[in-house]
């Protein structure tokens, strides 16, 4: 296990010495994705309000890992219409996406099963 951990933690080294380097504005779909999902934490429905509080965390996780301390513009209009729904598309498939990379990371840290004697 402590293998696995190292190994990571090297392959990790030179992509955090870049990052410090040259620091990123956060994408702009994760910023769209957060005051999206900040409006729908407003939502009357419960299951949308709860929704949409923990996406909103989510999104501002990525906004501020890619640019701590970044502002976020609340003039900014949220989609509506057709381009509202198609940003919840890709919203969606955005955290898909980060969940399957969790899962991946997980199932790689985990101990391998024994086989049953």
């Amino acid at each position: 296990m402590e293998s696995v951990l190292i190994a990571a933690w090297v392959a990790a080294a030179p992509l955090a010495a870049a990052s410090a380097q040259a620091p990123t504005a956060p994408a702009e779909l994760d910023m769209r994705c957060f005051q999206l999902m900040a409006e729908l934490a407003e939502d009357e429905d419960p299951r949308i309000r709860a929704t949409g509080r923990i996406a909103a965390q989510y999104f501002l996780g990525r906004i501020d890992a890619a640019a701590p301390g970044a502002e976020i513009d609340p003039a900014s209009g949220v989609a509506a219409g057709d381009e509202r729904e198609a940003l919840l598309r890709r919203c969606g498939d955005a955290m898909q996406a980060g969940g399957r990379d969790f899962r991946t990371i997980g199932e790689a840290l985990a101990a391998p099963a024994s086989p049953a004697a």
